[in-house]
């Protein structure tokens, strides 16, 4: 069984509150923004992210080719992707805003959603009881 905890995601500051998933100690989000930052080549896709993360905070709605909802199924959790050409970032709802769990590629879209929704799932049964 994981432990989870949050802190506020720094970047992203508006009405919406965003706040990062840690796993284990382990903040996902945090290991790819130093992979990002290690390598340069996708910085700007990433600050361009957290642009559209402090455009929704504020109110404002952005269209459905830089932030999707994941269809779920039969799951009753609002799951979502900021997209880039790239980059992806995966967030869920929760009370008054977002909470940040992973980033990815575009390449890895498929595997990284299956994580994803393994993590929020894991997360929700434990809130839940």
């Amino acid at each position: 069984m994981s432990i989870f905890a949050s802190k506020r995601f720094e970047p992203v500051q508006g009405r919406q509150v965003f706040e990062k998933l840690f796993v284990n100690d382990v903040c996902l989000i945090d290991e790819f923004e130093q992979e990002i930052v290690s390598n340069q080549q996708h910085i700007s896709e990433l600050k361009t992210i957290y642009a559209y993360m402090n455009f929704l905070a504020s109110g404002r709605i952005l269209p459905e080719k830089k932030f999707k909802k994941i269809k779920t199924g039969k799951n009753s959790q609002n799951l979502y992707e900021f997209k880039s050409k790239h980059l992806r970032v995966y967030v869920f709802g929760i009370p008054r805003g977002k909470m940040v769990v992973l980033g990815g590629y575009k390449k890895n879209q498929k595997a990284d959603i299956k994580i994803f929704k393994s993590i929020v799932k894991e997360y929700f049964e434990q809130i839940d009881n």
